[in-house]
């Protein structure tokens, strides 16, 4: 891939200059500091560190989106808010109808992958996704539960151990709450996938403790492909119902192969005939059926979110505390799709063949309609902790912790193969007129697919804080603890399934469990008033793969009142998944390109065919391990502007990476390094029989950028007050190293250079205005990337692969608000208010947009209403 730094350098400047400009004339900030009367801080806890601290702005670079802010998006919940922010550089996994994680959300910090990407509610780690074996799950996380979030945008393995490479979420539920709250919202988008929620807040304190809970629904509707006006309209698949050639190996097994064309068709005589089947015509005569499964197709999955969670704390007595968490979530997602598509072999003397020859029938179940998947997840979280402050320097803090998430999926409409393939051979299924099948054929050939899985995690833990000794710029303090933790883990598909004898339909069962040991200690050490030292330390034991330590270092200088750097160096890891660890075998007919195969069946050198592929599990894989290094300044340069600069730079080693069929061929063909367990195994004639894919440890990631946060309020009097936010994320550097080269993915398709996010507010009285631009910067269009020198953009452009060649993608959400005076909140609000279309590109058709970056709602209209009481 090229690099295209200098073009970067250049967008990125020109979106700093205007955020400068648009912050600098809209609004101003009073800094706390200018009074002049002392003000003793409250200690409280900072995320990305143990020990409980005064500091305003701390040596970590912490970005927190308030209560305010979180009401002001509109959003629902927390996966809605994070995956829009400008930390998601590259975007990340969003529900999607087809997908085995359905109704995973997940959030990808830097771009490193959901798995590097620590989520902590309340400080603690959430719950793993049962679907996808690592990561947490963000759509399970109601917003209206949710007092603040705060994002750590640096390393943090020394703290919280593995997953952290990337950097920390912890979102940070409301508590201190007195009353009752009842909140109701809906939302109408332009395209499908309309959204509503509710929500009851309420809580009580005494003299001795206090609780408080809430319960929340939120319902996302599903979307449909064809509700997108810049879709495709018609994709042809030739899975309808064509005749295919018979090819076998050396060995005599079957293989589907090319089509077969009799008397210039291809076409199951009176087989192409029903909704979404029609019939093409090549410039050589032939005729083939093809089926547009465009207009089954659903986009995003539906998700309905059902949440309960409760915090209560009880003083024992003036030294000893307890307190109480309880999250629990229920969900429900649908997702659907075309019907099943494939291969059955007739032979030559079967009802349904009138080639004269043994032949294979691409078939189209659409008799038996679309596929149905149907997802139900439970999830609890209890936590419960005891404080207690054995001196007024010394304190304890000891917890118990389960939680366990688990899923049943449940798909309809798919096909049984062997008994598909006795009914088409006997004629009992009618492949000539598949409509005319009866329900007792049609209920013989389906079956339902099950799948069960679980993921649990049962924890101790316990930590000592003590105040050392003073130093020039304060009290020292250690933090020393430990960690015990239980993993159990189990993916189970059905036996049909695992089997491969289900057409539309794949994977197979992974299960495992692990124990971990940790140890920690952080130690502050404020040298002097203006400079202070952290440093902390974690050693992590694996039962089943080893071990790891991790250290960090942050200093904080202040040499002004209003300026303060900051910077860090630390290392990380990230131990492997149960998933990959222990997967059992999964077949998958893998397409690939290989000649001595392609020759075999005789079909041209460059042919792409499919082959049985099967995608194994790696008991070796060594854990990834990490550096981070970040410097940041933070500065008032007015009484009414606060900025805050940092520059990141991870580097990974030992990158966990998945080996694609097509991979191994390669590197096998070559004579280079694959893991032991990945192999190509071929017939006598030189054919491929089967290839074991699967994950290894390889490369290097190497990745660098600035985060800039300007800060502005102005008090305008009678006019009320005006407050602005930018935040933005520059990438300069996304490159991978492996043993054959180095790819740079900056400034390539899916990987924009800058993201940002400006947000201004106006307040008057009862009333307010929010107003919202979200911001991604250039990314080309794959065709553009891929066939960069050989044509240019604006060519491809005109030929319809791309609908543009430069700037940045924009969209506006305005909010109005209104506190009435019977002590309720009305909010009105439009996202994506002038109904912007993603960036097209038709590499990811149908869709012809990135879900990753981008959604196909278009206009989002929403209104909520707050009664407190």
């Amino acid at each position: 891939m090229n690099i295209k730094t200098n073009s970067g350098l250049r967008r990125g400047a020109l979106v700093v200059a205007i955020g400068l400009s648009l912050s600098g004339t809209v609004a101003a900030q009073e800094a706390a500091g200018s009074s002049t009367n002392a003000t003793t801080l409250d200690r409280i806890e900072i995320t990305g560190s143990r020990i409980k601290r005064a500091d305003v702005e701390g040596a970590l670079p912490v970005t927190v989106i308030g209560r305010q802010d979180i009401e002001v998006s509109g959003r629902a919940t927390v996966a809605d808010i994070l995956q829009n922010s400008s930390f998601n550089s590259f975007g990340s996994f969003v529900p999607s109808s087809g997908s085995s994680a359905q109704s995973f959300a997940g959030l990808s910090l830097r771009g490193l992958g959901e798995g590097r990407t620590l989520i902590l509610i309340d400080g603690r780690r959430a719950a793993v996704s049962p679907l996808t074996g690592e990561g947490q799950d963000l759509s399970s996380i109601p917003a209206a539960a949710v007092e603040r979030i705060e994002i750590l945008t640096d390393g943090a393995s020394a703290i919280y151990g593995a997953d952290a490479i990337g950097g920390v979420v912890n979102v940070i539920t409301r508590k201190n709450y007195e009353g009752f709250q009842v909140s109701a919202g809906a939302t109408d988008n332009k395209y499908g996938g309309d959204a509503s929620e509710a929500s009851v807040l309420f809580g009580a304190a005494g003299e001795r403790g206090s609780v408080m809970g809430g319960i929340s629904y939120t319902d996302q509707k599903i979307s449909y492909v064809s509700d997108y006006p810049w879709s495709d309209t018609v994709a042809g698949s030739s899975y309808s119902n064509n005749y295919l050639n018979v090819l076998t190996d050396a060995n005599g097994n079957r293989v589907a192969g090319s089509n077969l064309y009799t008397n210039g068709s291809s076409v199951v005589p009176g087989g192409c005939s029903g909704t979404n089947f029609y019939e093409s015509t090549s410039s050589t005569g032939r005729t083939s059926c093809l089926y547009n499964y465009v207009g089954d197709m659903a986009d995003t999955a539906s998700i309905k979110n059902k949440n309960l969670f409760l915090r209560s704390e009880y003083a024992l007595s003036d030294a000893w505390t307890i307190n109480a968490d309880i999250y629990v979530n229920r969900k429900n997602s649908t997702s659907v799709y075309a019907p099943v598509p494939e291969s059955i072999f007739v032979s030559a003397d079967s009802p349904n063949n009138t080639t004269g020859q043994d032949a294979y029938i691409k078939h189209r179940f659409a008799a038996l309609d679309k596929r149905y998947t149907y997802t139900d997840e439970n999830s609890y979280d209890v936590n419960l902790s005891l404080h207690g402050q054995l001196t007024d320097s010394t304190s304890v803090d000891f917890g118990v912790r389960s939680n366990e998430s688990r899923a049943t999926v449940t798909g309809y409409n798919y096909v049984n193969i062997p008994v598909a393939e006795q009914y088409f051979e006997s004629g009992q299924y009618n492949a000539f007129d598949p409509y005319a099948n009866s329900q007792e054929v049609l209920d013989a050939i389906s079956t339902t697919i099950g799948r069960n899985t679980f993921y649990k995690q049962k924890e101790f833990n316990a930590q000592l804080t003590t105040d050392l000794f003073t130093l020039p710029g304060g009290v020292s303090s250690l933090a020393v603890g430990g960690e015990y933790s239980k993993h159990d883990y189990a993916d189970i598909y059905d036996q049909q399934s695992a089997a491969g004898n289900v057409g539309g339909s794949s994977g197979n069962s992974a299960w495992g469990e692990r124990n971990l040991t940790s140890g920690f200690a952080e130690w502050s050490l404020p040298i002097f008033d203006n400079f202070s030292a952290d440093l902390a330390v974690r050693y992590d034991h694996y039962s089943d793969f080893g071990d790891s330590t991790s250290p960090k270092l942050s200093l904080r200088f202040q040499p002004l009142h209003n300026l303060t750097f900051r910077t860090s160096y630390g290392k990380g890891f990230r131990a492997p998944t149960l998933q990959a660890l222990n997967q059992q075998d999964a077949f998958s007919a893998d397409s690939v390109t290989d000649e001595a195969t392609a020759l075999a069946y005789g079909l041209a050198a460059s042919s792409s065919i499919q082959i049985n592929g099967y995608h194994v599990a790696n008991p070796d894989l060594k854990a990834e391990t990490s550096k981070q290094f970040s410097f940041g300044v933070v500065y008032d340069p007015f009484s009414w502007a606060n900025i805050t600069l940092d520059y990141w730079n991870t580097e990974i080693k030992n990158q966990i990476k998945w080996y694609s069929a097509q991979t191994v061929i390669n590197r096998t063909a070559l004579g280079q390094y694959l893991p032991d367990n990945l192999s190509v195994v071929r017939n006598s004639d030189g054919s491929i029989q089967a290839v074991y894919a699967g994950y290894g440890n390889e490369g290097l990631v190497k990745t660098d950028g600035i985060d800039l946060n300007i800060r502005t309020q102005f008090d305008l009097d009678d006019w009320g007050r005006l407050t602005s936010t930018l935040q933005g994320s520059w990438t300069h550097s996304y490159k991978v190293d492996s043993r054959y080269g180095s790819d740079e993915y900056v400034g390539t398709s899916g990987y924009p250079e800058w993201r940002a996010n400006l947000n201004t507010r106006w307040e008057r009285g009862d009333w307010s205005v929010a107003w919202t631009m979200n911001m991604i910067g250039y990314e080309p269009g794959y065709y553009v990337d891929y066939y960069e020198g050989d044509y240019s953009c604006s060519e491809l452009k005109s030929e319809g692969y791309v609908k543009r060649c430069s700037g940045a993608y924009i969209t506006h959400d305005l909010q109005l608000n209104y506190q009435a005076p019977w002590n309720a909140t009305i909010s009105l609000g439009a996202r994506n208010l002038t109904n912007k279309a993603p960036v097209y590109d038709v590499a990811y058709s149908p869709t012809n947009f990135n879900n990753y970056l981008y959604n196909g709602y278009g206009r989002q209209l929403y209104v909520r209403y707050t009664q407190n009481f």
